[in-house]
């Protein structure tokens, strides 16, 4: 076994010029804590598989997945520099020349054979969820196993972009590395965080109101919330296209009526499924309800659910590359615990319509608009850190994205496999769900407290349409 790491440099090949030395972070890129985003990728042995060990296959390889990398970054501004405090009031992306420290580029070659299903954090470029201060923006590993399975390791630091942002990055850099040309019309000519350009507040008379589920303190808090902090069992479930569908089905026969505005989708059956699941769980276990989540006498629980805004500006002009950065619309609901308790399809469907409904309400561009208003609130962003949100269940939903697609590959076929990371250290109570298109199987992440975790486990109605990974 052999494992070594470089640092990658941006090229100049395209004579990119910094529109600054450092680009000012939003409050969609402020408002979470400083995590990564992983994307693992698997790929299966090259053509010249019987000879990548014994040859300089491999390395030829890495050199041209480092060559477009180099040149990937250059194109991407951003992505080169470092997350620092620029005053008291301004946390930005600094880009001059001490703040572009490269990206960690480590190559790892096993002598043991890639297993089937096989993921762990090793193959990660970095372990754990936060990230120090002034850590890189990206980092990459290379993993050859000795069978020939390589997996490309990818990771960002949040504050700098989003999901989508993040895939935009990789999929230039893919194109690079398959010697294709780059449509530089998908790739942002303007770097600054101002979402206000794509959204109109459709009347500045009104006053700005706090949106759901973000709260203003009177200080910037001293840490995170204590339920946060609680040790959390991760589980992964599996679920088959056609146990999607008949969870679909089973959801929506009970609010479907001749009224139009009964319909509700797969995700939105999902995220009921998994936020009664939770709840069950919690209820079964005893688990103790800790600083930031609901009071027991409030009868609900909040459920946050993830959601990029960018397909909803009204002009089409924000989606497709054209804004990188976070822009993560987190929106919530307040649901009655009594459905939550029901392990009943007739309970799930009428939460899913409430989800449906309220996601509508949310994230109109109107209601969007107003949000990028309360973010952007002098008042409220002086001092930084007062904003803070909290929920009993936080979902993220990535079955948009073709995390598998052709756009990712780099040079010897498309991934057949690729996973948010191995991390086994996540808040309780989220949820992340990825899907592959092929198959259309979707892959759900679940965190419960430590009590909770057996009443997760044998939940009647999350056994009846997953299998527990």
């Amino acid at each position: 076994m052999s494992l070594e790491t470089v640092t990658i440099h941006s090229t100049n090949k395209h004579n990119v010029s910094f529109p600054s030395l450092k680009i000012p972070l939003h409050g969609f890129d402020l408002f979470g804590a400083p995590i990564q985003i992983l994307n693992h990728r698997f790929f299966h042995p090259p053509p010249s598989s019987s000879t990548t060990t014994n040859s300089n296959f491999f390395s030829k390889l890495v050199e041209k997945l480092k060559s477009s990398l180099a040149e990937a970054l250059e194109l991407y501004p951003p992505v080169q520099g470092t997350i620092r405090n620029d005053d008291e009031y301004v946390i930005c992306i600094a880009m001059d020349d001490a703040n572009r420290p490269g990206t960690p580029f480590t190559v790892e070659i096993k002598d043991t054979p890639y297993i089937i299903g096989y993921d762990s954090e090793d193959l990660s470029p970095r372990t754990g969820l936060i990230l120090p201060p002034g850590a890189p923006t990206l980092a990459v590993k290379v993993t050859l196993f000795s069978c020939g399975t390589i997996v490309v390791a990818s990771s960002l630091h949040h504050q700098v972009a989003d999901l989508r942002g993040f895939l935009d990055f990789l999929e230039v850099w893919a194109q690079l590395a398959r010697d294709e040309p780059i449509d530089l019309t998908r790739i942002p000519k303007d770097w600054s965080r101002t979402p206000a350009r794509f959204f109109d507040r459709l009347n500045h008379d009104n006053p700005i109101i706090t949106p759901p589920p973000f709260t203003v303190l009177p200080e910037p808090p001293t840490g995170p919330y204590a339920y946060l902090l609680a040790p959390s069992k991760v589980t992964r479930w599996k679920f088959t296209k056609a146990s999607m569908s008949q969870l679909k089905a089973d959801f929506s026969s009970s609010v479907t009526n001749k009224n139009d505005d009964t319909w509700i989708s797969s995700g939105d059956a999902l995220a009921s499924l998994i936020s009664g699941a939770i709840t069950r769980a919690r209820h079964q276990g005893n688990v103790e309800r800790m600083e930031g989540r609901s009071a027991l006498e409030s009868q609900q629980e909040k459920i946050a659910m993830a959601a990029d805004g960018r397909e909803r500006a009204p002009r089409k002009n924000m989606a497709k590359g054209h804004y990188f950065g976070n822009f993560n619309n987190l929106w919530s609901i307040d649901i009655s615990r009594d459905d939550l308790l029901s392990p009943t399809p007739e309970a799930g469907g009428h939460i899913a319509l409430a989800i449906r409904k309220e996601l509508n309400i949310q994230l109109s561009p109107q209601n969007i608009g107003n949000r990028i208003a309360f973010f952007e609130d002098s008042k409220i962003n002086k001092p930084p850190g007062r904003i803070a949100w909290s929920a009993d269940i936080i979902l993220t939903n990535w079955c948009r994205n073709d995390l598998q697609g052709s756009e990712f590959d780099l040079g010897w076929g498309k991934p057949f496999k690729a996973t948010s990371g191995a991390n086994t250290i996540f808040p309780p109570g989220y949820s992340l769900m990825t899907q592959d298109k092929e198959s259309g199987e979707i892959t759900v992440l679940i965190t419960v407290e430590n009590a909770g975790d057996a009443g997760l486990k044998s939940d009647l109605l999350l056994t009846q349409y997953a299998e527990l990974l």
